[in-house]
Order: C-alpha cells, then structure tokens, then sequence
C-alpha cells in the first residue's frame, strides 16, 4: 500500500506540475501577444504621424508657392516666377536628397529601434556618450584640453 501512494502522489504532482507548464506558456504567449500588439501599435502611430505632417507639408507647399509665384509674377513677369519657384522646388529637393539620412533615415530607426528594443538603445547610446567622451578625450590630451 506504501508503495501505491507514494506513486499516486508523484502522479499527481506530475499533472500538477504539467497543468503550472501549460498555465505558464499560456499567460507567456498572451504577454507575447500583448507586447506585439503594443508595439505594432506604436509603429503605426509614428508612420501615420509621419504621413499626416507629409501632406500637410505638401498643402503648405502647394499653397506657398502659388503665393510666391503670383507675388513674382507681378514684379518680374509670369513665365520668370514659375521658373524660379521650380528652381526652389530643385534646390530644395537636391538638398533633402544629400540631407536624407541626417534628417529622416537615422531620427526614424532611432525612433524604431527606442519602440522595439527600448532596453538595447539605452546601453547603445550610453555606450556612445562613453566612447565619444574618450575619443575627444584623447585627443585634446585630458579631460580639460591639458597636455
């Protein structure tokens, strides 16, 4: 009889230890399910700010130029004014172009990375203050420009 309790209560610590394995991964998915959402939901909000300040952009643009164009074509006629704010647009186009990366490319996978992996970019970025701190350290020769 000994023999047959102590092996009913191990099978029934083994299912309750099972059904604790199955609770377990359960609330884990559900948490995993809840941070996906979380976060996909924060990524939508800064693509559809993004785009929202995109088109309003491009109306103050269109309006702005049509302002300009009819300002310059009364002082220096009308084919000279939609020359000019074509050559703005160009300019102003050329110069996004070459300014891509400092001003979208790097700000939004900065933005990105804080939402994915808000943990990872704080030991990154202190890691970064460290490494230039040492770098201009080293080349002024001290920490107070001493040599």
């Amino acid at each position: 009889m000994d023999i047959l309790g102590r092996f009913a209560k191990r099978s029934e610590r083994t299912e309750k230890t099972w059904e604790d394995a199955k609770t377990y991964f359960t609330q884990r998915y559900d948490l995993l399910k809840l941070e996906f959402l979380e976060k996909s939901t924060q990524l939508l909000s800064v693509v559809l700010s993004m785009l929202i300040v995109v088109v309003c952009a491009l109306a103050v643009f269109i309006y702005l130029s049509s302002a300009v164009i009819r300002w310059l074509s009364m002082a220096i006629g009308e084919a000279w004014a939609y020359t000019a704010v074509c050559l703005l647009f160009v300019g102003l186009i050329v110069f996004v172009l070459a300014k891509k990366d400092v001003l979208f490319v790097k700000p939004l996978i900065r933005k990105f990375s804080r939402i994915l992996y808000p943990d990872n970019v704080e030991e990154v970025e202190s890691e970064r203050v460290v490494d230039y701190a040492e770098d201009h350290e080293g080349a002024k020769g001290g920490v107070y420009g001493e040599q």
